[in-house]
């Protein structure tokens, strides 16, 4: 998705002539490498030195520019505080693309890889927080961010996903969630980001079990669709939140707070990271392994969720 997103910021580049990006010497890794090679003039070089490259990009959203600063999703913990105040408290058009999310980091190490940072980003006023689940809507996402003034920010992962994993038909809209399928009520599914992928796999082998599914996909979490989250609630008899991040401060957080306000119950188990644990180092396959986020994985945790419900 990495190398996508700097050929889509380049197209919006070539529609928007404020838009520029701002790169903390990870181009070559983020994708920007592709930007560069189109507007060479619209790419802005800070160095290693990420909290610059946010205050840099609030001061050019106050000139008139949209800036996209660009780095690992891991780094941000480094200008947490720049973007709090410099950016989400005078709601600058600032358009953040954090990359490497998750587990799908390569071999980058437990230092480049980001699984809490949700926890924080979703508590910071004014900011829009997206997630997009394959190219086609991140190109979507892209545009909304342009579109739509004040503070984005846009969770990239590295690894390479299918071009639509939605419909053809798929419009982004943000605060908005979608509904993937629906093949009954028994179970279910509310993904956001790359595990869109896995929860529509899960979704066809519960299927094949005799189970019916519906698979929610929310890219959008601050704005999040409370509304759609609600009505899978009242027509399963269970849900499994499936994201690329820890069980704690992200989508199941967000989903557990929405469900207790409406005064909904209903049984939820989750498929992510484990909070208490920095992410290990390893192939991608063997750390959704380890941290039981394949397919399978899911489809276990559904049965085992939904024989319990049933039995309540």
């Amino acid at each position: 998705m990495r190398y996508q997103m700097g050929y889509a910021l380049a197209d919006l580049a070539h529609e928007y002539e404020n838009i520029v990006a701002v790169d903390a010497d990870l181009r070559s890794s983020s994708g920007l490498h592709i930007f560069e090679h189109y507007h060479p003039d619209k790419l802005v070089k800070v160095g290693i030195a990420e909290q610059n490259m946010i205050s840099i990009s609030a001061g050019l959203s106050q000139e008139g520019f949209i800036p996209f600063p660009c780095t690992f999703d891991a780094f941000c913990r480094r200008f947490m505080d720049q973007l709090y105040i410099s950016v989400a408290y005078g709601k600058c058009n600032v358009k953040v693309l954090g990359t490497y999310v998750g587990l799908f980091t390569g071999k980058a190490g437990a230092t480049h890889q980001s699984d809490k940072e949700l926890g924080l980003l979703l508590r910071i006023p004014n900011l829009h927080v997206v997630e997009p689940g394959c190219n086609d809507e991140m190109r979507q996402v892209l545009r909304a961010a342009v579109e739509t003034p004040g503070p984005f920010y846009i969770r990239i992962v590295r690894c390479e996903v299918k071009d639509n994993e939605i419909g053809p038909d798929y419009r982004f809209k943000l605060g908005k969630g979608v509904t993937v399928l629906d093949t009954g009520c028994d179970i279910g599914l509310v993904s956001t980001g790359y595990m869109i992928k896995t929860a529509k796999i899960a979704a066809e082998k519960l299927n094949k079990k005799g189970c019916g599914v519906r698979l929610d996909h929310h890219p959008s979490l601050k704005p999040f669709d409370g509304n759609l989250l609600c009505d899978i609630a009242s027509k399963v008899s269970a849900i499994v939140t499936l994201e690329n991040h820890c069980v704690s401060g992200g989508l199941f957080s967000l989903v557990a707070e929405t469900l207790s306000r409406a005064g909904l119950q209903i049984p939820v188990g989750t498929i992510g990271t484990d909070p208490e644990d920095f992410i290990h180092t390893g192939h991608v396959n063997d750390l959704l392994a380890h941290y039981k986020m394949t397919s399978d994985d899911v489809v276990e945790k559904a049965l085992n969720i939904l024989g319990k419900a049933k039995n309540r």
